[in-house]
Parts: C-alpha cells; sequence; structure tokens
C-alpha cells in the first residue's frame, strides 16, 4: 500500500518497488532504475535473538525514522524527503556517499571532501538549534550530493526538546566514528572543519555543555586504556582515548 498523500509515482519507479515489496524483506535494498538511477527501500528490521536484545524493535525504530523524516523536513533541518510509504516500508532518493565513503576514496578531491564536512557540521547544528538529537550522527549517517548534505538513520530519534547534554553527545558520537573508522587516525582537515562548522552554527550553550561532557566523559578515557593493556579490544573501545583527548584540545578555553 502506498501512502495516498504522497504524489503519485513515475512508472519506473512503481514498478521498482512493487518488484521489491513482493521479495523477502531487507533492512535495505537499493533499487536500480532504467535511467541509471537508484533508489532505496527500507523496511521494517527483522532482528532475532541477541540482536533484538542489542538493537531493540525494528517496529519501534522504523516508526521513529518515519516521524523523524517527516517531522524535520517540514522544519527545514536536511533529510531525506520520502517518495513513497507503506506500514512497514520507506521509499527514499539517493543521496550520495556518505563521510565515511568519502574519506574511503583516497582520489576524491578533497576540496570536496572538505566541503562534505563543513556542511554535515552545519546541519548537526540544525538539527541542534531545532531542539533535537540524532542519536547516533556517524560519518555513515551524513549523505553527500550536489553540494547539500542529508540526515539518515534516524532509528533513534524522539519527538521531544532535548537538553544540551544530551545534544552534546551527538558531537561526541560523531567524532569518535572518526576515530572508530580507522584507529590510530589522527583528527584531519576534515574534522576539524566539520567542528568548526558545528561551534559556529551551534545554539548558545551548546559548546559549553560539550566541554562539561568532555570533563564528565574523562574516567572512560582511562577505562579504556586500562582494556588496551589487558586485551585487544573492539575499534569502538580503542577510539574512546582519542575522541576525548581531541574534543578535551577544542574546547579547552583559550
Amino acid at each position: 500500500m502506498i501512502d495516498a498523500n504522497l504524489p503519485p509515482l513515475p512508472k519506473p519507479v512503481a514498478t521498482a518497488l512493487r518488484t521489491a515489496l513482493a521479495q523477502p524483506a531487507q533492512r535495505i535494498r537499493p533499487l536500480s532504475l532504467p535511467d541509471g538511477g537508484r533508489v532505496w527501500l527500507k523496511r521494517v528490521e527483522q532482528a532475532t535473538g541477541r540482536m533484538r536484545l542489542q538493537k531493540g524493535s525494528g517496529q519501534s525504530a522504523f516508526v521513529a525514522e518515519r516521524e523523524a523524516l517527516h517531522l524535520l523536513h517540514a522544519k527545514g533541518v536536511p533529510v531525506p524527503e520520502v517518495i513513497a510509504e507503506g506500514p512497514d516500508y520507506l521509499l527514499l532518493p539517493d543521496l550520495g556517499p556518505t563521510l565515511a565513503s568519502l574519506l574511503a576514496t583516497p582520489d576524491h578531491p578533497a576540496a570536496d571532501r572538505m566541503a562534505a564536512f563543513a556542511a554535515a557540521g552545519r546541519a548537526l547544528a540544525g538539527l541542534h538549534r531545532a531542539g533535537f538529537s540524532h542519536g547516533r550522527p556517524a560519518l555513515r549517517d551524513f549523505c553527500w550530493s550536489g553540494g547539500q548534505v542529508r540526515l539518515i538513520d534516524l532509528e533513534r530519534f524522539r519527538n521531544r526538546r532535548r537538553g544540551a547534554m544530551m545534544r552534546a553527545l551527538d558531537v561526541v558520537i560523531f567524532t569518535h566514528s572518526w576515530f572508530a573508522a580507522d584507529y590510530g587516525k589522527a583528527a584531519g582537515p576534515e574534522l576539524d572543519a566539520a567542528l568548526a562548522a558545528y561551534r559556529q552554527e551551534a545554539p548558545g550553550g551548546l559548546w559549553p555543555a560539550l566541554a562539561r561532557l568532555v570533563r564528565l566523559l574523562a574516567p572512560l578515557s582511562l577505562l579504556a586504556r586500562g582494556a588496551l593493556r589487558l586485551v585487544k579490544p573492539s575499534r569502538d573501545v580503542q577510539a574512546i582515548p582519542p575522541t576525548l583527548a581531541y574534543l578535551r584540545g577544542l574546547t579547552r578555553p583559550r
């Protein structure tokens, strides 16, 4: 079933959607179109066992993202515009590579990467000015195309105003995803550009809140360093000390 409130689909898109919906469900699937373009079909995740305990209800996450896309789009926050939807699916446009993909492509123009990261910082600041938090804004959750960035994967979004510390946590998570992507990687000019753009456009009080949060999280760095001496932990754990060190230096009063 397609939402009657949305505009009619072009025939090639409608055909691709019907074909995909008749197949076994996948959480996310690219649908190729005759003109060489593509759209993305996102469906309710059918997690079971341990994955369900870790990730929670797939239906709840789907409903949260659907609400986020409609609400934030109406408020001018850069998120994908829903092409079509049904009780258990969303059809979304292709919005280009993610920030993580840009970093993983060595021959991608450096100036374009810098522009993409700066735009991501501004987009996150815009979300925070609206009073909301993303919940998990990793590098893979920002798409870049045509000089515009879009926030994706909003399953952890909640339609309620968030305090400064919760929004500051978004910045920590974004920064952590940089270091977790490649442990040992230094903070590059792209990350600097993202945080500089964020600081310039973030709502009042958010940068001091980030500084407070980094101080509160300092014990995690000690715990992670201890774990590094005992076992070989995950990249997420390995990335904690450089993340907090970078943000501590960035937010330190000058």
